[in-house]
């Protein structure tokens, strides 16, 4: 006796229904990224058109090409959530129009129906790296060489930076940055300590330049050594005593200060490029930059990942949900889930930057997170259609023609 049975379904990542798919994740995306990019940019740009000046023309031109330059920094925190707004905006219009049903109905396995999902995550994922660690360190850097709009104006790097306290393995550095390059210090201060904590010597100068292997050069300066009988002794209250500094023209220090760090600071970790960031990440810095640095560089990959859970995510819970029927309920409470992902996402982030947590877990705990509460949704869904864990699609029937 002779069986027939279905035609087997098999996996093709670039098949009809996985490009029919992936075109619509991919357009519904593009449509909620840009409704939030226009609203962000309005927000952004409005208060920011009074400090262009000039012809009218030139007036446009500034506003066009300030608004182009603001789109890489305003547009990467919304590009997961917008992801998973897409996923599941089609996921809604795939199950009214009765198209989920009859894929339902052909015996797909969910798992297969998620590979749409996984390549519309994939290529967010990648736009949003591409913005996030090249488009937005290039669009600031414009902006301050241009002195455009308001980041522009506060980053300037031609302007002098202010005083500055800095911490120094032995003791303190009061200057005034010139950011340069090269960057150099401008009325400076050095308090050095010595071993026990006390003042041991106070160096000043006109300019310190930066020499090699953490050594500067003071020029136009003062030095003020402490006596081994009385260290510390600053300001003497003894009217017989007077304090003696011995005037130099150049003198040679070691100071252990990053030029980097020093030529970037005041500047927000997200607008350092990758190789800038993973020096600083790994640079021997005294002060919580460093934690921002660090927390930057996983965040960039972190985020990465984070985009393509989100997309999966959004197929995951609509084919629970709302395979058969859109209920608004149903719908809320998916929305409602994506909403709170991206929240903790962005609380991680902020606790990370100010050293709440880990850099480590910063930028991958939401990811890790999400991963598991993916993997939770499709052991509900493959357990629901009876089918474990395994890749296959669902059992065939019989042809009434066999024998």
């Amino acid at each position: 006796m002779s069986q027939s049975g279905a035609r087997a379904i098999h996996l093709t990542p670039w098949g009809l229904y996985s490009r029919y798919m992936l075109g619509a994740y991919l357009r519904h995306t593009m449509m909620v990224s840009a409704a939030l990019m226009t609203i962000a940019l309005t927000i952004d740009l409005w208060p920011q058109i009074a400090l262009i000046s000039g012809q009218p023309l030139q007036v446009i031109f500034s506003i066009a090409k300030l608004a182009l330059l603001r789109i890489p920094d305003l547009l990467p925190p919304f590009i997961p959530f917008a992801t998973f707004l897409g996923v599941v905006w089609t996921e809604s219009a795939f199950t009214e129009s009765r198209e989920r049903l009859l894929i339902w109905n052909s015996g797909r396995s969910p798992l297969f129906c998620l590979v749409p999902a996984l390549l519309a995550g994939l290529v967010m994922g990648a736009a949003l790296f591409a913005l996030d660690a090249w488009l937005r360190p290039a669009a600031i850097h414009v902006q301050m060489e241009q002195v455009l709009g308001r980041e522009g104006i506060r980053l300037d790097r031609g302007r002098s930076g202010g005083n500055h306290w800095l911490a120094l393995p032995d003791g303190l550095l009061r200057a005034e940055i010139a950011y340069g390059p090269p960057v150099t210090l401008r009325n400076v201060t050095i308090y050095k300590l010595d071993a026990d904590g006390h003042l041991a010597e106070v160096d000043t100068a006109s300019v310190a330049r930066p020499l090699d292997k953490n050594r500067w050069l003071l020029e136009n300066g003062n030095a003020w050594h402490a006596e081994a009988a009385d260290p510390g002794n600053v300001l003497s209250t003894a009217a017989a005593q007077v304090e003696t500094q011995t005037p130099f023209v150049q003198k040679t220090v070691t100071m252990k200060l990053d030029e980097l760090w020093l030529r970037n600071l005041g500047l927000s970790p997200q607008y350092l490029s990758m190789g800038e960031l993973r020096r600083l990440a790994n640079a021997e810095i005294m002060s919580r930059d460093l934690n921002g640095y660090k927390t930057r560089l996983a965040l960039i990959w972190g985020q990465t990942a984070f985009t393509c859970i989100m997309a999966l995510l959004g197929a995951a819970l609509s084919m629970l949900y709302f395979a058969y029927e859109t209920r608004w309920v149903a719908l809320v409470t998916v929305l409602l889930a994506g909403y709170l992902a991206h929240f903790a996402s962005k609380a991680f982030i902020l606790m990370g930057e100010f050293a709440y947590m880990a850099p480590f877990f910063s930028g991958w705990l939401a990811p890790i997170l999400l991963a598991l509460a993916l993997a939770w949704t499709l052991h509900i869904i493959q357990r629901k259609r009876g089918l474990g864990v395994e890749l296959v699609d669902t059992p065939h029937y019989q042809d009434s023609t066999a024998e």
